[in-house]
């Protein structure tokens, strides 16, 4: 086999091609890092956190689409006193009658949530990080990702602000976290406050936390004999599966992304390989002629594109380090980008694997030439 420091002092003869090529295996590393992390963020935002144990009364004519979903208060309200299997934590059932709605706040959309206080034991993945939840009228409550959501500064939602939402202004009270679900880019207010601005006297579903799973076939049963009620019950794995289904032809899209880039780092080595072989042809052949077989010359030149390859993905991993995690909006809410260590391996992955296709073509094509011819020069 040639000498490591060999392949290594061929790099450095070629200092500028070797920059440029470092530079683009970067680049293409640090697009598949953040296509993996894309895709992997769109898959956790629709089932990351998806309860066994909750199930969603949706209107009846709303399917399976929560957006659509109307249901009158009163049924609303019949149905969170009445359903079975309910969990009830000091007194209090975990049956949250919302309302779901998209806001304006200047140019920007918001995902506005009225609620009541059960809220909080229907979704206890949400968690109150800063300040308090709405109690009192016209507050509100800003998720850990709404600022990304409607493009707004930490300023503009630091407790104690105002925001118009539907010709309102509300009072900023509390940010609140709920990892890897789609709360987090919502803003949540008392649901009598909502009704009152948007001048709905209907609500958008009930959601229920149940006793156990288990407890599903009594709300299914109460669902289809209460048909006065006009509600269906969709377990919120269901209702995600819907979400994700409509996410996945762009998380897809990323993928593919993913998978161009990984070609053109391929490309981009077998391109400065094969400039390496035809400025060394007659090196090649003289170290043919000393006795090294047209195979190690081979695997050299390929772990010399792979070198170049590994340097250049290092790069990019460290510049997503570097990054962190972005807040990134998509129409239907926000999520966090984040360089975990799945979509790092996975960059690194592709660049080497880049370097490996690109060397594989010029280093056969390097030995595959006449000895003879190659020592005259003639590639």
């Amino acid at each position: 086999m040639l000498p490591f420091s060999y392949l290594l002092r061929n790099l450095l003869r070629r200092r500028v091609r070797t920059f440029v090529t470092i530079a683009g295996i970067a680049a293409t590393t640090l697009l598949v890092i953040g296509m993996s992390a894309f895709a992997a963020g769109m898959h956790e935002a629709a089932e990351g956190n998806v309860r066994h144990d909750s199930v969603y009364l949706l209107g009846s004519s709303a399917e399976v689409d929560l957006v659509r979903s109307v249901v009158k208060r009163g049924h609303a309200e019949v149905a969170a006193a009445s359903v079975p299997g309910v969990l009830t934590v000091g007194g209090q059932r975990a049956a949250s009658v919302e309302l779901h709605i998209a806001t304006r706040n200047g140019t920007q959309i918001g995902l506005l949530r009225g609620v009541t206080n059960a809220a909080y034991l229907a979704h206890p993945m949400v968690t109150v990080i800063e300040g308090r939840e709405p109690r009192a009228p016209f507050e509100i409550m800003i998720g850990a990702l709404a600022a990304a959501r409607m493009e707004l500064t930490p300023a503009d939602v630091a407790i104690g602000k105002t925001m118009e939402l539907e010709r309102r202004d509300f009072t900023i009270v509390g940010h609140f976290s709920a990892p890897g679900s789609v709360y987090e880019a919502e803003l949540w207010a008392r649901l009598t406050d909502v009704m009152l601005v948007t001048k709905r006297e209907d609500v958008s579903c009930v959601v229920l936390r149940l006793k156990d799973p288990s407890q599903l076939k009594y709300v299914n049963k109460f669902a289809a004999e209460r048909v006065d009620l006009e509600i269906d019950a969709v377990p919120e794995p269901v209702l995600m599966r819907q979400l994700a289904s409509s996410l996945t032809p762009i998380a897809e899209l990323a993928l593919w992304m993913a998978f161009m880039a990984v070609v053109a780092g391929a490309f981009a080595c077998a391109n400065t390989m094969f400039a390496a072989v035809l400025a060394r042809t007659r090196e090649l052949a003289t170290l043919r002629a000393l006795g090294y077989s047209p195979t190690a010359i081979a695997i050299g030149l390929v772990q010399e594109s792979v070198l170049v390859a590994f340097l250049g993905g290092a790069i990019g991993t460290l510049i997503a380090l570097g990054i962190g995690d972005v807040s990134l909006r998509y129409p239907m809410g926000a999520m966090l980008l984040q360089a975990d260590l799945t979509s790092r391996a996975i960059g690194l992955s592709a660049a080497i694997l880049s370097g490996l296709l690109g060397g594989i073509v010029p280093a056969v094509r390097a030995v595959r030439l006449p000895l003879v011819e190659a020592i005259g020069g003639r590639a």
